[in-house]
């Protein structure tokens, strides 16, 4: 059966790989948000496939049947479905998308910085603003229900890992997935689970990479609606090594963070930028509108 693997995984263990190169795991422990919080630091652009859980019966291409609840990788030349995975996450953010638009016309409008945490990072964005705008929960307490969730929309979790599964193809085909590097999106209902059930059940002052999670879906339904949400089983009786394959993946997902804030800083300063000339020109335009007030009435 086809099988997509990662690097072999060596026996290197944290503690040898913190002796041997301190700083520079420090450094991607502090990009990656991958620390919990009572540790005593006290912190807490390249594509990859998306794991997500199918909630589709049938492929809209082939007209194949496909297994509702099972958990696939987007992204993939070959499309393999599996009731449960493992996940070792190596990177945990909050970021807010502004999309436009449904389907094939959606289109991304804006999006912010990748940050640790909403309460002590600031969240700025493509167009000059912090989150997208997005309003504070007190006023958005006051909101209709739609217009609520418009805003909560744009709030999602994005977790990047490691993930391995046995899957099957919509053919039949068996398939071994192991340690692929991916990503997830949360956001509205799925959106507290990964902090609830993985971060706040870890011991204080580990990192989110010591442990590996089993995942599997819940069936949900409201009226016509249906939809699954993600459940997390966290290993906390075994802690992983951390091999030098992982630890290059780390500095892959490193990188990539990097050079994606670099870019949305770049678009935020130069949004400041116009909208400070676009003040300038307006306060200029008023002042000669002003003047030429003063020359009708003295005329």
């Amino acid at each position: 059966m086809p099988q997509y693997k990662f690097p072999q995984q060596r026996n290197f263990y944290m503690s040898d790989l913190t002796k041997a190169n301190g700083a520079e795991l420090a450094e991607l422990n502090q990009i990656l948000g991958t620390e919990v919080a009572g540790g005593a630091s006290n912190t807490a652009i390249v594509r990859v496939p998306e794991l997500k859980i199918n909630a589709k019966s049938k492929n809209k291409v082939t007209k194949k049947s496909i297994p509702e609840g099972y958990f696939y990788l987007r992204g993939t030349d070959q499309v393999a479905y599996a009731e449960t995975v493992t996940f070792r996450p190596l990177a945990s953010h909050i970021q807010y998308f502004h999309w436009d638009g449904e389907g094939k016309e959606r289109k991304l409008k804006n999006k912010s910085l990748a940050v640790k945490s909403v309460y002590k990072d600031e969240a700025r964005d493509m167009l000059g603003s912090i989150a997208c705008g997005m309003p504070n929960w007190e006023a958005r307490k006051e909101m209709s229900k739609e217009e609520a969730k418009y805003w909560r929309d744009m709030q999602h979790r994005v977790t990047r890992g490691l993930v391995s599964y046995e899957g099957e193809t919509e053919d039949g085909e068996k398939v071994v997935v192991e340690n692929q590097p991916c990503i997830m999106f949360h956001k509205n209902s799925t959106y507290s689970g990964f902090y609830n059930e993985v971060i706040k059940k870890l011991p204080n002052g580990s990192q989110l990479y010591n442990y590996e999670i089993k995942l599997t879906s819940s069936y949900n339904e409201n009226g016509s609606v249906i939809w699954y949400t993600y459940n997390y089983e966290p290993n906390l009786k075994k802690e992983l090594p951390l091999s030098e394959d992982v630890k290059a993946t780390m500095r892959v997902f490193a990188d990539t963070l990097r050079a994606e804030n670099k870019y949305i800083d770049q678009k935020y300063f130069e949004a400041i930028k116009e909208g400070s000339i676009d003040s300038k020109a307006t306060e200029a335009l008023k002042s000669l509108g002003d003047n030429l007030d003063d020359d009708f009435e003295a005329a």
